[in-house]
């Protein structure tokens, strides 16, 4: 019984107490570092990768749903607008034109 009481007691002395919230200290210190990491990966993923949106040829100028499985689709190829329909596994033209503000 003395052991256990000897045990509290060395547990509740402040020189312990300070060991143990420098272990936190050190613990939190060491999640902050790791999560700062994260963060910096995902910036430089983010600024230095291409994007399928910015480098392709085709890019997507609009959309809207006109049915439960079928949309119209405006996308830009070389200057000119496609009007797109796509829906039951299929793509059809709908209409071609010039971008607008390029007709001047």
């Amino acid at each position: 019984m003395k052991t256990i009481w000897s045990g509290l007691l060395l547990a509740a002395s402040p020189s312990a107490w300070a060991a143990g919230t420098a272990g936190v200290a050190g613990m939190l210190l060491s999640l902050l570092l790791i999560l700062g990491l994260f963060v910096l990966a995902a910036w430089l993923f983010k600024r230095y990768l291409p994007q399928a949106g910015k480098s392709g040829p085709v890019k997507v100028v609009g959309a809207t749903l006109v049915g439960p499985r079928e949309r119209v689709v405006v996308v830009e190829v070389e200057g000119t607008w496609l009007v797109l329909g796509v829906g039951g596994g299929q793509v059809r033209t709908l209409h071609t034109l010039p971008k607008p503000g390029d007709e001047a």
